[in-house]
């Protein structure tokens, strides 16, 4: 009869039969429970013995040697911006000598969790990490296993002592309303994803509304979910909702379902709407006509972001622990100008 193979328990399950933290039962499990109750701690030591737990004890031999490895941790791979900050961080740890592991969340929280558990317990040396969400609550499982990490795309909603490379979404959008202000647009509508990840966007939004003297009532935001029946559906509303002449769209991927609803409906670009897209993606550079754009520096993000987290490895002091990104608007043929019609 074949033997059966059994999986080798983990770290996480003692800590799920202990009832408390996998940071928690590392620390007792390593003789570092000075904080820990001795209640807890003989929990926790009851919950390895009853699942024979064993410690890699190949990784703990590598405890304080360099294996030359990274982790890089992205909600997904079908987002194109996280393929190039990918591909932007690789180019940077290829020369530098270290190999980068490289995983996708799918934006899980238990996903990312888990990959962080397995990933130390493989003795990376460190992690460049965008994580599911802005929320402190996000990090703390990478916070507790003492590596150092970089966050990567979100915004500076993390304590002071995290290192942190981010987009200034909120500075981009407010030029965007610049933008439209400009070519004579007083009525423009938002539609964005409902996330805390993307919320400055929504902010830079209501900030160039403010600071052109827009009328609010004229100049609706919409949130939805990120897809591309969410687009559709919010830039149906939108137009429904108030007699606008521009659209910001403040995500790409809910940009495209958006742009082929106007399309179905007939409405003409930039005749009718004038139409800005947070993001570059190619759709929106060979559509006619072809779409002003935010671009993001997704590939500076990863070669940032891994420049940073190798001077952390190699003890080096970075110059600044946050980095803000500037985004560049890139004009194009879908905002008309009224102008003319003004004067």
């Amino acid at each position: 009869m074949p033997r059966v193979r059994r999986n080798r328990p983990t770290l996480k399950d003692v800590a799920a039969l202990a009832g408390t933290s996998v940071a928690t039962a590392s620390n007792v499990l390593s003789s570092r429970n000075k904080c820990v109750s001795e209640a807890l701690a003989a929990r926790v030591r009851e919950a390895a013995e009853a699942l024979g737990y064993r410690p890699n004890m190949v990784a703990r031999s590598m405890k304080g040697k360099s294996r030359n490895l990274v982790a890089v941790l992205i909600p997904e791979f079908w987002n194109p911006v996280f393929t190039k900050i990918v591909t932007g961080a690789e180019r940077v740890a290829a020369q530098h000598g270290y190999l980068p592991v490289i995983c996708s969340t799918e934006g899980d929280q238990r996903r990312q969790d888990d990959y962080l558990e397995r990933l130390v317990s493989q003795q990376v040396d460190g992690c460049l990490i965008a994580p599911v969400s802005s929320d402190i609550r996000s990090i703390q499982a990478i916070s507790a296993m003492d590596i150092p990490f970089v966050l990567l795309d979100r915004p500076f909603r993390f304590p002071s002592n995290c290192f942190v490379v981010a987009y200034d979404m909120r500075g981009a959008a407010e030029r965007g309303v610049e933008h439209l202000v400009a070519h004579g647009h007083t009525r423009i509508g938002f539609i964005g994803w409902d996330s805390p990840s993307v919320r400055p966007r929504v902010e830079g939004f209501a900030d160039g509304v403010a600071k052109y003297g827009l009328d609010p009532a004229d100049c609706p935001v919409m949130l939805g979910e990120l897809s591309r029946e969410s687009g559709a559906d919010l830039a149906c509303r939108c137009l429904e909702t108030a007699d606008i002449t521009a659209l910001f769209i403040g995500h790409h991927h809910l940009g495209e379902g958006a742009v082929m609803e106007l399309v179905r409906m007939g409405v003409a670009m930039p005749d009718q709407l004038s139409v800005i897209v947070f993001g570059n993606p190619t759709w929106a550079q060979v559509m006619s006509p072809a779409l002003t754009c935010i671009d993001l520096p997704d590939i500076e993000m990863g070669q940032v972001g891994m420049e940073l987290l190798i001077k952390v490895l190699r003890g080096e002091q970075p110059e600044t622990p946050r980095i803000m990104l500037d985004c560049t608007l890139v004009s194009r043929a879908s905002v008309k100008d009224l102008t003319p019609a003004m004067r």
